[in-house]
């Protein structure tokens, strides 16, 4: 049977700590990597019964290296390291040896040697019980591509040998993924999994650093495990995953995504194979299906009331109206066009408790769905906790589940949006008439050990789409952005992450105490007149360089009084193929997040050729405030 399983390498922590993430995530099968049991304070089988009391069958010990195909006398030795092996599996109860093709120098190049080895290691091996798994390593000495693993295992011809088919491996070397489905279903030892960045690195770098779960990466990975499921194998699929991120995270965490991952690989391979017209799987039970995600509904801010009128005066000069105040509670809403902001005041309860950590911030995201039930199926199947706030008499119920750093994503039924207004007392018309019509995007600023994490919940719970990281330049380093969408892109939420420094993204997290909310972007139709009035009522936009439009007026043909316009305003531009992008943005609000208007004519992207003149003027506009500020104190 099909089962999810996960290499202990994965993880970072000791081996009792992996092996209780994993059973607590719900895996039911792991591998052991030999250099956890190495540092283990304990003996093999104590690993074996601890697996054992958490529910965990172990499926393989791996890995054995630079074994095949080696001169005399390190073929000896080698045989010698086997039978210490076969002891060590004894105890810890594993069945079966993952054996790497070589890597050395000393490595002799005959196919034949090696099958003749791999026989003799599989019939000592069958004295105890044992079957062998040969995987062709990316960067192996002279056997780097699955199909010349499987020659050689093949020509060895053993019952008790087969090959180790990993997605990491086959696919970083473009080895062809559809003839796995003709090998013998007996023949294969183990399916190991890991996905990976589009990236230009060699193949042994890449897999150390770079390796991550299905989804994360740009890997045909349901075409790999398509292939070897209609090759008739119904073993574990094993995670095998080395990252510096992951190995740096919580355990916990790194499990739960891992499982994440899996079951929704199962959910895409279902509909591969339904769309086939294949007989389902019935080795994994079927998720809920993702909701539809229609619309952002509104933001909920939590301020503090120090902030309370500056953030007040920032929305209603980027005209936003006050159009009602809650029944029970210190809770304003803000409208134009379809914008919701609310700005939560309460001394007590969840915003409350946010502020008190992070400052004046964006604590709740509300997003409009087609049905919360389904919502929360899916997020319930994802293990994801649900949220339930305190309520007042006849106030809506609006279920959550956790965002970034313990904020909220609100669930709103498109069937009865307006649900959730009842809750306040209308002061005027609801028209949300404006020069704003929507949220266009968001962005998030997570911990470089939570991009991955954040982006897979994204697509795993929401059903988002991602499309491929890009880095972008900063004035003080460089950070990394990923963008994922809603199927009908009508949501859109970025995800930044830096490596440190001074970078925007850097400044954000340490002002803000962790992950969250940095960017508001909004839609118009008329982006001058939008600002124009903006800027009436003492809105501060930031101020963009000179050489920034000497440098439009070279790279695009745009009339000489749109410049000046644009020039006078501080408006960006970018142009792709034929469509036009205009944006703006705001001066940072208390060092941590900004609004950006932005007016689009057939341009889907999000301006980044723009971002480091953005970040520019962020930077410059805080060492500004930060001089300023000593200025006063010494004054004082």
């Amino acid at each position: 049977m099909l089962r999810w399983s996960i290499a202990t390498v994965c993880m970072g922590g000791a081996l009792e700590a992996k092996l209780g993430a994993a059973a607590k995530a719900g895996f039911r099968a792991v591998e052991i990597f030999e250099n956890d049991l190495t540092f283990f304070s304990g003996k093999p089988r104590d690993a074996r019964q601890m697996a054992a009391d958490l529910g965990l069958e172990i499926v393989a010990l791996q890995p054995m290296r630079d074994f095949e195909a080696m001169p005399d006398p390190i073929r000896a030795r080698n045989f010698e390291r086997a039978a210490r092996k076969f002891d060590l599996m004894h105890e810890l109860g594993a069945r079966l040896l993952c054996l790497c093709s070589n890597v050395s120098d000393e490595a002799i190049d005959d196919p034949a040697r090696a099958a003749a080895d791999l026989a003799e290691l599989a019939d000592r091996a069958r004295q105890h019980g044992f079957r062998i798994g040969y995987e062709a390593l990316a960067w192996g000495r002279h056997v780097k591509d699955w199909t010349a693993a499987w020659d050689i295992v093949r020509a060895a011809d053993r019952t008790n040998l087969g090959i180790v088919l990993d997605s990491f491996h086959a696919c970083v070397r473009g080895n062809p993924i559809e003839p796995m489905a003709a090998l013998p279903a007996d023949r294969i030892a183990l399916v190991q999994i890991a996905d990976a960045p589009a990236i230009q690195m060699d193949p042994l770098s890449l897999s150390r650093h770079y390796r991550c779960y299905p989804g994360q990466g740009e890997y045909p990975l349901i075409d790999f495990l398509d292939a070897v499921t209609r090759a008739g194998y119904r073993g574990p699929v094993s995670l095998e995953i080395f990252n510096d991120q992951f190995r740096g995270a919580s355990a916990n965490a790194i499990a739960l995504d891992g499982l994440r991952a899996l079951r929704v690989s199962g959910e895409q391979l279902a509909a591969r194979r339904e769309t086939r017209g294949d007989p389902p799987l019935t080795d994994f039970a079927p998720l809920p299906p993702a909701p539809s995600v229609d619309a952002v509904e509104f933001l909920e801010f939590a301020v503090g009331e120090g902030e309370s009128a500056a953030l007040a005066a920032l929305i209603e000069g980027l005209g936003m109206r006050r159009i009602a105040r809650h029944r029970t509670k210190d809770v304003d809403l803000y409208r134009q066009g379809t914008i919701n902001i609310v700005l939560n005041r309460e001394s007590e309860g969840f915003a409350h408790s946010f502020n008190m950590l992070h400052g004046v911030s964006v604590c709740a995201l509300a997003l409009r769905v087609d049905k919360v039930e389904r919502a929360l199926e899916r997020a319930s199947a994802m293990e994801c906790p649900s949220y339930f706030g305190k309520i007042g008499p006849e106030e809506a119920l609006i279920p959550a589940v956790g965002g970034v750093e313990g904020s909220l994503i609100y669930f709103i039924d498109s069937d009865n949006a307006s649900h959730w207004e009842r809750d306040f007392v209308f002061e005027t018309p609801t028209d949300g008439a404006g020069g704003l019509r929507k949220i266009d995007h968001l962005s998030n600023v997570v911990r470089r050990s939570e991009f991955l994490t954040w982006a897979l919940f994204y697509k795993s719970v929401l059903g988002f789409r991602g499309e491929p990281q890009v880095e972008i330049a900063d004035p003080h380093g460089a950070f990394f952005s990923r963008s994922l969408r809603s199927p009908d892109n009508e949501v859109r939420i970025v995800l930044n992450v830096s490596d440190g420094g001074a970078t925007g993204v850097s400044r954000f997290l340490d002002a803000f105490g962790g992950a969250g909310f940095q960017q508001i972007a909004l839609a118009t139709d008329d982006i001058f007149a939008a600002v124009e009035a903006a800027r009436e009522k003492g809105v501060a936009f930031l101020a963009i360089s000179d050489n920034y439009y000497d440098d439009l007026a070279a790279r695009f043909d745009i009339a000489p009084d749109l410049l000046a316009r644009m020039r006078a305003l501080g408006v960006l531009y970018d142009r792709v193929k034929g469509g036009e992008f205009f944006h703006i943005y705001t001066r940072t609000f208390r060092e941590r997040f900004f609004f950006e208007i932005v007016q689009r004519k057939n341009y889907d992207l999000f301006g980044a050729a723009n971002t480091p003149a953005r970040l520019a003027a962020q930077a410059q506009a805080q060492d500004d405030e930060a001089a300023l500020r000593i200025d006063l104190d010494t004054e004082s």
